[in-house]
């Protein structure tokens, strides 16, 4: 038989194929693709565009961190509580918060200086609501309705802008004033349930207050009560004959119910008893039936301060449920916000009958009821 392909032909066909796959007119065999990645879909965000408001405060806070820091003469945030609420502030912000503490009318002396001779050093005024209004008065004050807190709804134990709808004084805390007893002396079932038992005859003798020919909680609870109409000018007379004993303050009247000195305290605030409750003290708050005072204290912004964008930044702060809680917390406080944790010692944590919260038209009223010559007649100490 024959052979069709010798060794040799076989080999230079091998050879030939080889060549053939080297030549530049070959194809090469096809790679496949790679399969394309799908596309990854970012969800559109489900927050409002940005208002002109937010653009608006974008612009106060760069220029408050341009500022870097900012003035407040402050009646409460001295000690641990100032140190705290300067030092969350700076981490939250970047601005430092310098405090001078003191009395709240000597303040008012200082800014009337500061503004007579053009060196504004103060950016806020802390003090009770009085003395704001005292500055208000004098032109003293501008207007912070325009920062973002006051647009929240339903988060306010006592609205920041109850006292002064203008928005030159803000509410950034709440005291409650309430009676107070020492319970080794007064019996569970033996405390007054309303203001109009004082004026009985058993209550004789035995009622301390603050001394209300002057301002003080005892004159803000009984002009607020009878300006509200819970009280009248009757009860406060019958009220003065009942021999009243009186203390320079209410932090006076809660030390002598605490030493068993006194059975009744007429008005003292949570916060004066705070220190006391915590060394374990026998006192305890009441809630009466015509309801119970919160009164506030409030902060105003400097008229020409020096920093006006950074006080905007913490007055922000404060009224916010960051600031609420350190400030609330270091004061021992229930805070104007209801979503924040009450700091109250549990034995000052009295659910009101009724709060009434102190307002401007109050504050007019109690100025005015020092004018009352029956009043400050039948309130002098004998």
């Amino acid at each position: 038989m024959k052979r069709l392909f010798t060794p040799g032909l076989i080999g230079l066909a091998i050879l030939g194929l080889l060549l053939a796959s080297c030549s530049p007119g070959s194809a090469p065999t096809p790679v496949p693709a790679a399969p394309t990645p799908a596309k990854t879909t970012v969800p559109a965000s489900n927050l409002p565009p940005p208002t002109s408001q937010d653009a608006a405060w974008a612009k106060v806070i760069d220029a408050a961190k341009q500022e870097g820091s900012l003035t407040i003469y402050s009646i409460t945030l001295t000690g641990d509580i100032g140190i705290a609420t300067a030092k969350a502030f700076k981490d939250r912000t970047g601005i430092t918060l310098d405090v001078i503490s003191g009395r709240g009318a000597a303040f008012i002396e200082r800014i009337k200086t500061e503004t007579r001779i053009g060196q504004m050093v103060g950016d806020i005024l802390e003090s009770s609501v009085q003395l704001d209004f005292t500055l208000k008065a004098t032109d003293g004050t501008v207007s912070t309705l325009d920062i973002p807190v006051l647009r929240e709804k339903g988060v306010w134990r006592v609205e920041p802008l109850s006292t002064d709808a203008e928005g030159h004084i803000l509410n950034h805390k709440s005291y409650y004033l309430s009676p107070w007893v020492n319970t080794n002396l007064i019996k569970s079932g033996q405390e007054p349930k309303s203001y109009r038992d004082l004026a009985k005859p058993e209550w004789k003798g035995k009622i301390l207050m603050s001394d209300p020919s002057v301002s003080g909680s005892g004159y803000d609870v009984l002009v607020t009560m009878v300006n509200r109409g819970y009280l009248d000018n009757d009860y406060v007379k019958s009220l003065g004959g009942q021999g009243i004993k009186f203390a320079s303050g209410t932090l006076d009247v809660v030390r002598a119910l605490a030493k068993g000195d006194e059975a009744f305290g007429f008005a003292a605030t949570d916060s004066d008893a705070a220190s006391f409750l915590a060394e374990g003290a026998p006192i305890k708050a009441i809630a009466m039936e015509e309801g119970t005072l919160a009164t506030p204290s409030a902060m105003a912004r400097v008229k020409n301060g020096p920093h006006p964008n950074a006080s905007k930044v913490f007055l922000n702060w404060i009224l916010g449920a960051e600031g609420q809680t350190v400030f609330s917390k270091g004061a021992r406080l229930a805070s104007v916000r209801s979503d924040v944790q009450d700091f109250r010692h549990p034995a000052a944590v009295v659910e009101p009958k009724r709060l009434i919260v102190y307002t401007g038209q109050d504050t007019e009223k109690v100025a005015k009821a020092f004018q009352d010559k029956w009043l400050v007649e039948l309130w002098k100490k004998k």
